[in-house]
């Protein structure tokens, strides 16, 4: 039994000959990797260069762009293409998003502190507009006459409250 076990670790150690089916591992030669075909930039119109901010707010307009196209991929998209055929002339409100021209010092003090992207807005308390139901109405008034006053209350039928005592009897007021 030791003398069979002895064997096929010898066979196992000794090189194999290539007729015997010895797998052997080669290194593919690298394939050269093929160059991007040059993308050609559409062609703007001449009204483009003298008015960018029209030509993207048509281009982007939801009766031209597709329907399966978002505003912001069209914005993104006409952006490009003006940023390739302006250059410089571009204004800088319609450069393109992930600009560096975007970056702006963040501390006066601190001259590697960098904020990059939108500023930031303060937030506003949203206003919501209460839908109101007026009537209009004569009023006589004691000197004699006609004064036509107009009455608004919420629509919903709810009052505000006008901050005065109240005393509830009964549940009612």
């Amino acid at each position: 039994m030791i003398a069979v076990v002895f064997a096929v670790i010898l066979q196992q150690a000794a090189p194999l000959p290539a007729a015997t089916g010895q797998v052997v591992w080669e290194t593919p030669a690298p394939v050269e990797a093929a160059e991007p075909a040059a993308v050609e930039l559409p062609p703007i119109p001449d009204s483009a260069r003298a008015d960018p901010w029209g030509y993207e707010r048509a281009e982007c307009s939801p009766l031209i762009r597709s329907g399966q196209e978002t505003l912001e991929a069209c914005q993104a998209r006409v952006r490009v293409t003006l940023a390739a055929h302006l250059g410089a002339d571009l204004p800088a409100g319609l450069a393109p998003a992930g600009a560096v021209d975007e970056c702006r010092q963040a501390a006066a003090g601190d001259r590697y502190a960098l904020q990059c992207g939108a500023p930031s807005r303060p937030q506003r308390p949203a206003t919501v507009l209460e839908e109101r139901s007026c009537e209009t109405r004569p009023r006589v008034q004691a000197a004699g006459g006609v004064a036509w006053t107009e009455e608004c209350r919420p629509a919903s039928g709810v009052g505000r409250d006008e901050g005065g005592l109240r005393v509830r009897l009964g549940g009612k007021d």
